[in-house]
């Protein structure tokens, strides 16, 4: 009886050695944020800003940096790419928590009526008195060979 329970043991082992298994990170909650509240902070800022609304600004701290292909952005549009009269989609988007920073990675597209642009934006928030805000966002146009 005891080398039939050695031999399961040894079989389900081996079994178990031969799965291919991959581990999926999730971001971890904070006290007051998830990763889908980030996500949807930097989405309605992409938007917006693309409709020019004086809305996002409420989104960003007031010392906020935002830098779009290396120049200092101070008002609408922020993002690289990104001009009045179009509408933005986001096609990628990945956000990590940690204490009261987060971090998201964006890929986006800007759609005109002459023209579309992709870009790629990195955001940084801070999780203050107020809730999330940005503090900074650096955004850069897709070369066309990076597509």
């Amino acid at each position: 009886m005891g080398s039939s329970r050695a031999a399961a043991l040894a079989t389900a082992a081996l079994a178990a050695a031969c799965v291919t298994h991959r581990t999926v990170l999730t971001p971890r909650a904070t006290m007051r944020g998830t990763p889908q509240i980030v996500e949807a902070i930097v989405r309605a800022a992409l938007q917006l800003d693309a409709t020019l609304d004086r809305a996002a600004d409420t989104l960003y701290a007031s010392d906020a940096v935002v830098v779009a292909n290396a120049q200092v952005r101070l008002s609408a549009p922020r993002f690289a790419g990104v001009t009045y009269g179009g509408r933005v989609s986001v096609a990628t988007a990945s956000v990590t928590l940690e204490g009261r920073f987060a971090w998201a990675l964006v890929d986006y597209r800007w759609i005109g009526a002459r023209q579309a642009e992709a870009g790629r934006a990195t955001f940084i928030l801070e999780d203050r008195q107020g809730g999330w805000r940005i503090i900074h966002v650096h955004s850069s146009q897709v070369l066309p060979w990076e597509h």
